[in-house]
């Protein structure tokens, strides 16, 4: 997950935009997954499972994300203080899930164990699967940053955003773009913290 998140942010940082909500898009992330896994499992197939939690914890993390991005590219809205509150909306609604709403029985806090179809495996001891996700995505934006125009254009609007419009680029759609997919990858890391270790939202 510090890996996921790290990258998560290091992407919307590129542009200079400051998204201190990784911590809330990792929770709603480890949320869809969790929630994917214990109440759709009753009705779909075992092997769609996995990679549906796994895409919910990312439409969940980009979803969040996209608020404060849609705040900051239409109203110019500061996103420090939106991405900031927001963890706090989305830790609060979690805990009240695994207090209260899907709590198991005998449990003080957390949901019932998912079902081992929707677990990823194990390497050895705590390390699981999700690690490859990381090592992957690190790959990906390496070369987006280095190789691509989207790369160049996220480097030209965090380094100076009035040259950025002298050239065409079009800011607001690279905030949202570049937010959504940011939010995506901090939600993947709550995923796969709960598909890969707890198995459990806890």
């Amino acid at each position: 997950p510090l890996i996921l998140t790290g990258l998560g942010v290091a992407l919307a940082f590129r542009m200079r935009f400051w998204n201190i909500g990784a911590e809330g898009q990792l929770t709603l992330g480890a949320v869809a997954a969790a929630g994917v896994a214990l109440y759709w499992s009753q009705t779909l197939p075992a092997w769609t499972i996995l990679p549906l939690a796994i895409l919910a914890s990312c439409v969940a993390g980009a979803v969040w994300a996209g608020v404060p991005a849609v705040l900051k590219a239409k109203l110019n809205v500061d996103e420090t203080l939106t991405t900031l509150m927001l963890n706090y909306v989305a830790i609060l609604y979690s805990e009240h899930l695994y207090y209260v709403a899907w709590r198991a029985e005998g449990y003080n806090s957390g949901t019932e164990r998912i079902p081992e179809f929707a677990w990823l495996p194990r390497i050895a001891g705590r390390a699981h699967a999700g690690i490859f996700f990381g090592l992957v995505l690190a790959l990906v934006l390496w070369m987006v940053f280095r190789y691509t125009k989207w790369g160049f254009e996220l480097k030209i609007i965090g380094s100076n955003p009035i040259a950025a419009r002298y050239l065409g680029i079009n800011i607001a759609r690279n905030i949202v773009v570049t937010l959504l997919i940011s939010g995506a990858i901090c939600g993947l890391a709550g995923g796969i913290e709960v598909l890969g270790l707890s198995r459990r939202l806890q």
